[in-house]
Parts: C-alpha cells; sequence; structure tokens
C-alpha cells in the first residue's frame, strides 16, 4: 500500500507532466500559427527553367515584392530533367499578390527569352518542412480482402497507376518535341 508521501509525490509528477503537456501544446499552436502566416506570404511558381536561380527570381520581382526566401523544389518521381517549381516567400500578402499577378499577366524573362511560368499562392502541404497541426491525431490500418474498403483502395490503385502510365507518357512525348 502507498504512504501518503508517495501519493503526493505521484500527484506530483502527474501535474508537472500535465502543465508539461500544455506548455508543449501551446508551442506547437504558435509554430503553426508562424507557419500559416508564411504560407499566406508565399507563392509557389511551376514550370520554371532549370536555368533559374534565386537571384533571377529576386531580380524579377523586385518591381513588385521584396523576396526573403526562395526554395527550390525537386521532383524525385521522374527520372527527367523537368522544369523546376520554387516556392518564394516575400514580405506581406499584397506582396505576394502583387507577384501572382505579375508572374500571371507577363512573360517570366530569362536572358532575354520571354518563357510562360505559372504563379499561385502555396498551400501547407507544398513545404517539405511543415509543423504537425496542434490537435491532429493520425490513424491508419491496413486495409485486406473483405474488409469495407478494400473495393474503394482497389480502384484507387488502378488509378493510380494509370494515370502514372498517363504522364510518364506525356513527359516522354513533351521532351520529343523541345
Amino acid at each position: 500500500m502507498a504512504t501518503t508521501d508517495e501519493l503526493a509525490q505521484k500527484d506530483e509528477h502527474d501535474m508537472k507532466d500535465e502543465q508539461q503537456a500544455d506548455k508543449d501544446e501551446k508551442q506547437a499552436e504558435k509554430e503553426y500559427a508562424d507557419f500559416e502566416a508564411r504560407v499566406k506570404r508565399t507563392i509557389y511558381i511551376d514550370q520554371l527553367s532549370p536555368l533559374v536561380t534565386s537571384q533571377v527570381i529576386k531580380a524579377s520581382l523586385a518591381q513588385c515584392a521584396n523576396v526573403v526566401s526562395t526554395e527550390f523544389i525537386e521532383n524525385y518521381t521522374i527520372e527527367y530533367e523537368i522544369p523546376a517549381a520554387a516556392l518564394v516567400e516575400v514580405d506581406n500578402v499584397s506582396q505576394a499578390q502583387a507577384a501572382v499577378d505579375l508572374m500571371n499577366n507577363f512573360p517570366f524573362m530569362i536572358g532575354g527569352m520571354p518563357r510562360p511560368v505559372r504563379a499561385v499562392f502555396a498551400k501547407p502541404e507544398m513545404f517539405p518542412d511543415r509543423p504537425r497541426k496542434p490537435g491532429l491525431k493520425i490513424e491508419f490500418s491496413w486495409v485486406k480482402q473483405g474488409d469495407p474498403g478494400y473495393d474503394g483502395m482497389n480502384k484507387l490503385k488502378g488509378l493510380m497507376r494509370r494515370q502514372e502510365a498517363e504522364n510518364m507518357a506525356l513527359i516522354k512525348v513533351k521532351w520529343l518535341f523541345l
């Protein structure tokens, strides 16, 4: 049987654990709020030439936005050298809007040659270093034959394989004509 001193120590230890958990949760909420603010002022630029550098992007956006950082996104799923994409963080949301409008309305110039690019506001899923959303609990399980979702998963698996084959065929055709 536990003594009152042991029970008091256990209660004190449990209370410290709860305080630490609350502190960690508040820190995670603050970190995620900062991340969301960063996402709002970041644009995603797609179909970039492999010749584009962060200095080129900074110079092209200098007339409408102050570029804070540029992060190039590599495509590991395709074996071909396709044009790169980048996440470009600017000072504020209005500058991000101006940069998106500029890049969608005028061609991107590289060495005097116009190159059409696509610019949109970034989404949280685009960031490889995004923090875990506070309060989010992810649960998963293996789907076995006979489970209620098995047929649906088989259809999705087949659809994914077909889309992958179509994408690879389009990429091969695109590079033949470049």
